[in-house]
């Protein structure tokens, strides 16, 4: 049955805006004068079924979260903007999702609520917005927002653009090993095997190996892509993230900067939260599960047990040993000074600095290193095939 959008007065006058199901438009009608509600207008809601292009990105809840700011600051109430933005939305998905709000604001229920239903939303989100209704402030909870999800949107484009390169040089030397390695080996070897003499030892390596890849190099893409999917389900589960967490925490390299991530992330939300008016435990607990890492998330779990006994910040974040010393004593301070928050946004700003300019460390030396890989490879294939060559050619080297 198609899905149509109404407006209608009810008896008390009151307009009602909703969405529901009917065979036709005549029994929806029929439906609403038996309820005694006359209807103003109505109309078939768009398919449900998004494209993988139509799907929301957070920069699509950035775009929303800034006009809906933009909308209450001239004066409209919440429901007309939601209503603007339900009509006007870039996206087919993000249209769906904004009407369905909008229906459940025209029923009474709270803004919070009604976002809730929706997993584009984060939990971080809907705190935060559930903190400004209580507070009577949720146009400047809204304007916190969008400072939030601009600085996190920015930080992680910027660490994406710093890893695009080394990823494509590795994607384009890989396959330039595999075309050498599956077409034109072979070629050459089919030349060889013609001419009947023996070959060197690097030359007949090369040769084997390339047969080998040849002949299974499906069996080896096969064997990757069922063990990406065993990995990838393993990690849905409790034990297995709490394994693959571990196994992370022990590589060093990959250690040092998922802890910056991780300080960075938690202090950004942290600080926005109190920000915003969120009871310090309740922002711990968002905080905890926006860092992606069960391992570290149990470790701070001290920190609820020594904020619920009046420990503070301080002293928690000093037992967890998930933070530097040098944090534990900024956090004290500034709980000294009545401005947590302050220095838990200044802790992010600081470790996201840092943890860009560890991934550029490591990309500036990771790219020659891998060129100098991929040079080496090929710079063996090409020897080897050039020794074949002057060998069945008596040509001295």
């Amino acid at each position: 049955m198609p899905l149509y959008v109404y407006e209608a007065v009810d008896t008390s006058g009151r307009k009602v805006r909703e969405s529901m199901a009917y065979p036709d438009e005549a029994a929806l009608k029929a439906s609403l004068r038996e309820k005694g509600m006359m209807p103003l207008s109505i109309r078939v809601s768009e398919s449900r079924s998004f494209s993988l292009f139509d799907r929301v990105t957070a920069k699509d809840l950035l775009d929303f979260t800034r006009e809906l700011g933009n909308l209450l600051d001239a004066g409209l109430p919440i429901d007309r903007s939601l209503y603007v933005l339900s009509e006007h939305a870039e996206k087919k998905a993000m249209r769906a999702i904004i009407r369905d709000v909008y229906v459940d604001i025209q029923k009474g229920n709270t803004l919070s609520f009604a976002m809730g239903k929706h997993r584009i939303f984060p939990r971080v989100y809907i705190n935060m917005i559930k903190a400004g209704e209580s507070g009577g402030i949720l146009d400047t909870v809204i304007k916190r927002l969008v400072a939030f999800l601009e600085t996190m949107i920015t930080f992680r484009e910027e660490v994406i653009s710093a890893l695009i390169y080394p990823l494509l040089l590795t994607t384009v030397g890989g396959l330039a090993v595999a075309v050498l390695m599956i077409y034109v080996i072979p070629r050459f070897a089919k030349i060889f095997a013609d001419m009947g003499q023996s070959l060197p030892l690097p030359t007949l390596i090369l040769i084997n190996g390339s047969n080998v890849f040849a002949s299974y190099w499906w069996a080896g893409a096969l064997v990757l892509i069922v063990s990406g999917m065993a990995l990838r389900g393993y990690a849905k589960t409790a034990e297995g993230r709490n394994t693959l967490d571990t196994i992370k925490l022990r590589i060093p390299v990959l250690k040092k900067l998922i802890m910056k991530m991780i300080i960075a992330r938690f202090s950004r939300t942290f600080g926005t939260l109190l920000q915003s008016g969120v009871p310090i435990i309740e922002a711990i607990r968002v905080s905890r599960e926006v860092i992606d890492n069960d391992v570290v998330s149990g470790r701070l779990a001290v920190l609820e047990e020594g904020v619920s006994k009046g420990k503070g910040m301080s002293a928690p974040l000093r037992e967890s040993g998930v933070f530097p010393p040098i944090v534990a004593q900024m956090v004290s301070v500034g709980e000294e000074a009545g401005r947590l928050e302050e220095t838990f946004l200044l802790i992010a700003e600081r470790f996201e600095t840092e943890t860009k300019s560890y991934i550029k460390r490591f990309v500036s030396l990771f790219e020659p290193a891998l060129i100098l890989l991929m040079g080496t490879v090929v710079g063996f294939i090409v020897i080897s095939m050039l020794i074949g060559i002057f060998s069945i050619s008596d040509i001295p080297l």
